[in-house]
């Protein structure tokens, strides 16, 4: 039985590159957040200029040449045969303030992932962290899929996408393609659902946001060029990172962030050893010392 929720959301998105706040209509956080909760996903145009996309991309390229052959072999599965490069956060600060350079799209983050009892953050701050940071070229169509890992039915996303796009999405370089509404439907996704999907047609400095839970794939890229993007995944504070982000950061980015920019690298929810060393799982800006600290001993 198809799902009403997203049959809705299909008839709503469908039309000639209409978007899905509205024809010609520049997005609000109300906007934005009412897409995310409609469809399950939405778009910021022109987010970032040509200059920060020119920049990415040339470190991209730069970072893809330089660890070549020096990652490991366990590449999960939707990965393989695409180029990648992760942990941009490691990388070069630009990547980072790629991160936090729209403010538009860090309200929706923390409208979306912020944890509303957790008091030792400034409650205007981000309380979210970062799960990974990974550039993806994608060359043949990824399947179906969610990001999610399992999924569930509620109105709280626990983990969301941040694509920054590098490169022209279309018929011809592929896109991603998802199913509107699909976030709300509870259970895994199927390859019969990619009939439903429809693709998201993005341009060079747009953001694309999605919940994990939503629907999508890609289709194949039917040219010879890359179609580089910039997918970083924010989770809440309690989800574990998928690298060890706070060891790993190297000290001068390190010195170069923000309080809050700290936080959302992991810093503010590191486990403590046992009980003699603290117990809190939530922490506040002024651990940053101690934690530092303890990570050169």
């Amino acid at each position: 039985m198809t799902n009403p929720e997203i049959t809705l959301g299909l008839v709503n998105l469908l039309g000639r590159e209409r978007s899905i706040w509205g024809m010609n209509t520049k997005p609000t956080l109300d906007s934005l957040v009412d897409a995310l909760h409609r469809d399950g996903y939405c778009r910021i145009p022109g987010a970032y200029s040509s200059e920060e996309i020119a920049q990415s991309l040339a470190l991209v390229e730069t970072w893809r040449e330089r660890m070549k052959g020096r990652e490991a072999a366990t590449v999960p599965y939707l990965n393989q045969n695409h180029p990648m490069v992760y942990n941009l956060q490691n990388k070069d600060m630009h990547f980072v303030r790629m991160l936090f350079s729209n403010e538009l799209g860090q309200a929706v983050l923390r409208h979306c992932l912020n944890d509303q009892w957790y008091r030792q953050i400034p409650e205007d701050k981000a309380n979210f962290i970062l799960r990974s940071y990974l550039a993806r070229s994608s060359t043949e169509a990824l399947p179906m899929h969610i990001d999610s890992f399992v999924p569930f039915l509620g109105d709280y996303a626990v983990i969301m996408q941040y694509a920054i796009v590098l490169e022209p999405m279309n018929e011809e370089t592929g896109t991603t393609v998802i199913v509107p509404g699909s976030h709300k439907a509870g259970r895994y996704v199927t390859q019969e659902d990619r009939e439903q999907a429809v693709p998201v047609i993005a341009e060079p400095g747009d953001l694309l946001i999605w919940d994990s839970r939503v629907w999508h794939g890609t289709t194949d890229n039917r040219t010879d060029h890359t179609r580089w993007v910039l997918i970083a995944t924010f989770c809440r504070w309690w989800i574990k990172q998928a690298f060890q982000i706070p060891e790993a950061l190297p000290e001068e980015i390190f010195q170069q962030l923000t309080d809050e920019q700290k936080a959302i690298m992991g810093y503010c929810s590191i486990p403590y050893r046992d009980e003699t060393e603290g117990i809190d799982m939530k922490r506040g800006f002024d651990e940053f010392n101690v934690i530092k600290t303890r990570k050169m001993t």
